[in-house]
């Protein structure tokens, strides 16, 4: 059952320090992880700072792959656009990870792999059954969404683990989206936003009525959210 308390605050100078700080401390995740199971899961995700972090975490993965044996990566959510489209959030990863097989991505298929949305929704669900995260990464937007659920279009009582989003808010508006009962069911969460225009939702998260869909996100054993300063309220 997952904590329903205030996530742990962990605040940096910037982006940059932010950045670093969840690369660093994920790669040490993944290590101790991979060390004592032999397997990790873990959840990336897009906007500007997941791919900042993607990035640097692709770089140290090319260094010695076979160091990340038995890791697993799967993203949050996924736009529902072409392979190569750059605006795809396993982009970063899937162009440029160099791990010889050593490390498994698992990426919901492109709109150009797909008969249509509902058939990739499906057969990421397929793939995803009976797995829960030991890592998620989350970005945290100004309107407080999380991976796709966006306020208004996402349901509380939702139980299947991956949705298919045909009316997103935010283009594109085909997605594919982890459910948040399937986010909540992730050992660790680590919610990351930086910038000035992100601190109402920050507001939000520890507001005693839960508002927006970032407010009702809680990992099994750990919840934590990264700021820099100019996106922490009380600075």
């Amino acid at each position: 059952m997952a904590h329903e308390t205030a996530p742990e605050i962990r605040i940096y100078r910037d982006r940059d320090e932010l950045c670093a700080a969840v690369t660093d401390l994920a790669i040490k995740r993944i290590r101790d992880g991979l060390e004592s199971r032999g397997v990790f899961h873990l959840a990336l995700t897009g906007g500007e700072i997941g791919t900042l972090i993607s990035e640097q975490l692709v770089a140290i993965w090319n260094r010695n792959p076979s160091e990340f044996t038995g890791l697993h990566i799967w993203w949050g959510d996924e736009r529902f656009l072409p392979e190569m489209s750059e605006e795809r959030n396993a982009h970063p990863v899937v162009q440029h990870l160099q791990s010889g097989g050593a490390i498994h991505i698992h990426e919901a298929l492109s709109s150009d792999m797909a008969i249509d949305l509902d058939t990739a929704t499906r057969e990421y669900r397929a793939e995803i059954a009976g797995i829960a995260m030991d890592l998620s990464l989350l970005g945290v937007g100004p309107d407080g969404h999380v991976a796709s659920l966006f306020l208004g279009h996402w349901s509380r009582s939702e139980t299947t683990d991956v949705v298919a989003v045909h009316d997103s808010p935010k283009p594109p508006t085909a997605r594919v989206t982890f459910s948040m009962a399937k986010i909540n069911a992730s050992k660790s969460i680590w919610l990351l936003a930086a910038g000035e225009n992100k601190q109402d939702a920050v507001i939000e998260i520890f507001a005693r009525d839960k508002a927006i869909p970032v407010s009702f996100v809680h990992g099994t054993d750990e919840t934590l959210l990264f700021l820099d300063r100019a996106a922490n309220p009380t600075q």
